[in-house]
């Protein structure tokens, strides 16, 4: 039983590794198209669908239980805490990264599109989807795939 959780554990990592090269990778793009924060839930959600179905195919094959469409939204429903993780984690880095103390400079930078280089913002998105990783595990293996 630890063994085939701690396998299924390490499934998970793949799986959220191959979609944070997703979701950095659709990030970097839209960051030069969008606004900072259109971005980056764009990519979220992205990401959220291809860690699904590789996640159904691959991790959770044999648990799967009613129809694809209930399994994607508990897996949606199961994820929003761990959106709700990253999006928090993400915004207070950017906060703090940016040396802004001020709630309303703080929307204004998020709704504004981000010239120049991108790069300490995909390191910063990269800690807050680590931050939701775990969440993201116990509740797909608790719920969506239970």
């Amino acid at each position: 039983m630890k063994y085939q959780l701690l396998l299924r554990l390490i499934k998970f990592g793949v799986v959220g590794a191959l979609g944070t090269v997703v979701n950095e990778g659709i990030l970097y793009f839209l960051l030069k198209v969008s606004p900072l924060i259109i971005a980056v839930v764009v990519a979220i959600e992205a990401s959220v669908i291809f860690n699904f179905f590789l996640n159904d195919i691959w991790t959770f094959n044999d648990k799967k239980v009613g129809s694809i469409v209930s399994r994607v939204i508990k897996f949606h429903g199961s994820s929003a805490s761990g959106i709700a993780v990253q999006l928090i984690v993400f915004v207070l880095l950017i906060a703090i990264f940016f040396h802004i103390a001020e709630l309303k400079l703080l929307l204004i930078y998020l709704l504004k599109e981000i010239s120049g280089s991108s790069f300490s913002i995909l390191e910063i998105n990269f800690i807050s989807i680590v931050a939701g990783f775990i969440i993201r595990f116990i509740t797909s293996y608790w719920y969506v795939w239970a």
